[in-house]
């Protein structure tokens, strides 16, 4: 099951945050920084201030950053078959590559299914973070037709007080190890 989470800009940073204790513990986590909001800084600031290991809580994050849309397309291509990896697997920002200004509408329109038959073909272990942006009314429209692949999708807002990962529906993601 793929679950998105789509809310503004401090989603990202958050949702490291509340990973902080399952990587403490030795998880690794695959983390697609599409929208380059990854904040190492933040997460070992995290990780010092609940007396977690600075550097063993970063060394469980495999980061990798595509530049632009095709390459994000590359990597979510592969991670089905990378399936058998227990690791679970964190998609920051995709939409973000889709709304890129440089690149031509008549490839967004392309892009666009490519992208949602991808995410569509994402291990069970896979959350995919929206954040919310403004964008013409047509690439808004390509956006939400790729989001329309994930199985769950969840909103959230400032507003909505404390969240942790069972709130959102990610509780069957598998955060221990054994």
């Amino acid at each position: 099951m793929v679950h998105t989470v789509v809310g503004s800009s401090w989603l990202p940073a958050w949702f490291l945050s509340a990973l902080c204790p399952a990587l403490e513990r030795g998880l690794t986590v695959r983390w697609i920084d599409a929208g380059n909001r990854f904040d190492a800084y933040g997460l070992g600031r995290t990780a010092r201030d609940s007396g977690a290991d600075p550097r063993r809580v970063l060394r469980g994050v495999r980061l990798a950053r595509p530049f632009n849309a095709f390459q994000l397309e590359a990597m979510l291509g592969r991670l089905p078959a990378d399936a058998a990896s227990d690791s679970p697997v964190v998609v920051s920002d995709p939409l973000a590559l889709l709304y890129d200004e440089e690149l031509p509408e008549d490839e967004a329109r392309r892009l666009a299914p490519r992208l949602a038959r991808a995410l569509k073909a994402l291990p069970s272990n896979c959350v995919v973070l929206s954040v919310a942006r403004q964008t013409s009314p047509e690439r808004a429209a390509l956006g939400e037709a790729v989001l329309a692949a994930s199985d769950r999708v969840v909103s959230l807002s400032e507003r909505d007080g404390p969240l942790s990962l069972e709130a959102l529906g990610c509780g069957d993601l598998v955060l221990a190890t054994a």
